[in-house]
């Protein structure tokens, strides 16, 4: 267990520091999530191979959504002012949609992530969602004041 994963984080950091320069900004954020998750989490290996199929179908669906709301909430900024009454509620509504989707997906992987982790572990995984983020905000105005 122990050498999976400090051989998890090993590889992770590996392919970020040996590869980083030839890596896309997207494929070092995933591998750095992985070994993060990986060590909060502290996956079985059994675990991992099951976890992580179903969490970044959780995450494909999750941005979909996402994007479809930035992209709608992009339309109306600019073009608010020529709108109507009844297209301003429209958008609205999908703004409300939009975050209703979103909680029904986190209510549907919920039992999903149940099946496959604790109910111990899957509260670290909503954990490590949260801090993930605050992590990269922290790389990321670490880098702007190195630049």
């Amino acid at each position: 267990m122990k050498r999976f994963l400090a051989f998890s984080l090993l590889l992770a950091l590996f392919s970020i520091a040996g590869y980083s320069q030839e890596q896309s900004k997207e494929e070092i954020v995933k591998a750095q999530k992985i070994a993060f998750f990986t060590q909060k989490l502290k996956l079985t290996s059994d675990e991992a191979q099951a976890f992580w199929p179903v969490y970044n179908e959780y995450w494909e669906r999750k941005n979909t959504i996402i994007a479809d709301r930035q992209a709608a909430m992009k339309y109306f900024s600019e073009n608010s002012a020529k709108m109507s009454t009844a297209e301003a509620k429209k958008y609205a509504d999908m703004y409300i949609k939009f975050h209703k989707e979103e909680a029904d997906l986190l209510v549907e992987f919920h039992a999903k992530f149940l099946a496959i982790l604790s109910p111990d572990k899957v509260m670290r995984l909503y954990q490590a969602d949260y801090e993930f983020k605050t992590y990269l905000l922290q790389q990321i105005r670490r880098s702007s004041k190195n630049d």
